[in-house]
């Protein structure tokens, strides 16, 4: 799953302003929507396409927001105190912001945070192995072996059924029919994609079309992504478009994040096809000869899960694969907390289960453990509260 793909959602950001008197600034990564420097997006172009120019762009941007800011209310060299949040990559951002540039934010939150950069991120698959359970993982890793079993045989007719016959490269067709998967657990709905699976097997009915019906109703349809996204062919694309978001981040994971998801050697639920060599030529050929994910750079630069920050709050759900890619080891000046649930996935302490309440203070009708998620909330903002405080007395002196 790509993890630019999380959707975001300002709600909680929105009552955490409400609470602490706060505005709010949310700013669009260069490349990505309007905030193009070209007119195409041909690999030549996006040499200024990176987490570090995005980091620069938004130090930039806060301090001249706060001179303009000033300058308004007729102040004189007035600092307001700013804290950065952010889910998934913008996590990572997040994160990395405060490590970068301490002086320009009292502290950061990094829900989901992707601040590890991962070659082979074989942890991602296993993950979803163990939030499957048994019955469902096994459901899931036989639907994998027939959909492989009917490529062989019958491979436009497999495609057909998934609605994705314009996928010619079968390494893609495997690749958006994991991430199916993985979207079951990574947002929170696991019983969208085991309950009807773990049935079909009980009821020896066929896997393949009971998946197939999960991916087209609930992948496709609820979830609303394209085949498209998965289809090299349009990834090779360098029209500006609406839908060049899929070509920019792929460029960011092969040049610096990587997040290969790759099939475990033993055990796995995704097909082996999915392995290295079919991310490594996707680069290739996608952007041409020379395209590589730097991870060592990137994690020597920002530390990996060893980032030396400081008032930092990471937050992971137990059941999201990205946490193998976050810091989840805690200290005094980086608190780490894991909401643990049934349906705790990517981003849960700012997102909410699916259909929850979205209010720090409300319950979360659908978490399996809603106190959970509410116990989290309330000990960000506890962070939240000490480091602005803190902020506000340096001030003062």
């Amino acid at each position: 799953m790509r993890a630019s793909k999380a959707p975001f959602t300002k709600i909680n950001v929105v009552v955490l302003a409400k609470k602490f008197g706060a505005a709010i600034v949310s700013l669009e990564h260069r490349y990505y929507g309007k905030s193009t420097p070209f007119k195409s997006t041909e690999t030549k172009n996006l040499r200024y396409l990176s987490s570090k120019q995005a980091l620069f762009d938004l130090a930039v941007f806060r301090q001249h927001f706060q001179e303009s800011l000033n300058l308004k209310l007729n102040r004189t060299n007035v600092e307001n105190p700013w804290f950065v949040f952010g889910i998934s990559y913008s996590g990572a951002l997040s994160a990395w912001f405060r490590l970068k540039f301490p002086h320009l934010t009292c502290g950061s939150l990094a829900s989901s945070a992707v601040v590890h950069a991962v070659y082979n991120f074989t942890e991602f698959d296993q993950q979803i192995g163990e939030s499957a359970g048994a019955e469902c993982k096994a459901a899931l890793q036989e639907s994998t072996r027939l959909v492989e079993e009917r490529l062989a045989s019958n491979r436009n007719a497999v495609k057909t059924l998934f609605d994705a016959a314009q996928l010619e490269i079968d390494g893609d067709f495997l690749y958006f029919l994991a991430d199916a998967a993985v979207t079951a657990f990574q947002y929170g709905n696991p019983d969208k994609l085991c309950s009807p699976l773990v049935e079909a097997k009980k009821a020896g009915k066929d896997l393949v079309e009971a998946y197939a019906k999960y991916v087209k109703e609930c992948y496709m349809g609820s979830f609303g992504v394209s085949v498209q996204t998965y289809n090299q062919k349009n990834l090779k694309d360098t029209a500006v478009t609406e839908n060049s978001s899929d070509r920019l981040w792929w460029f960011q994971v092969c040049t610096e994040v990587a997040y290969f998801q790759v099939a475990p050697s033993n055990d796995s639920i995704r097909s082996s096809k999915v392995d290295t060599r079919y991310h490594l030529d996707l680069c290739k050929n996608v952007f041409g000869e020379g395209i590589y994910p730097e991870v060592d750079v990137t994690n020597i630069y920002y530390g990996g899960t060893k980032i030396a920050g400081s008032k930092i709050v990471f937050t992971n759900g137990s059941q999201d694969p990205w946490r193998h890619a976050s810091k989840q080891f805690s200290s005094p000046d980086m608190p780490s907390y894991v909401i643990t649930c049934h349906n705790c996935g990517h981003g849960t302490d700012m997102r909410g289960c699916p259909q929850a309440p979205l209010s720090l203070e409300g319950n979360a009708q659908n978490c399996s453990s809603p106190e959970a998620v509410h116990k989290v909330r309330q000990q960000v903002i506890e962070q939240i509260d000490l480091w602005l405080s803190e902020c506000h007395a340096s001030d003062v002196k």
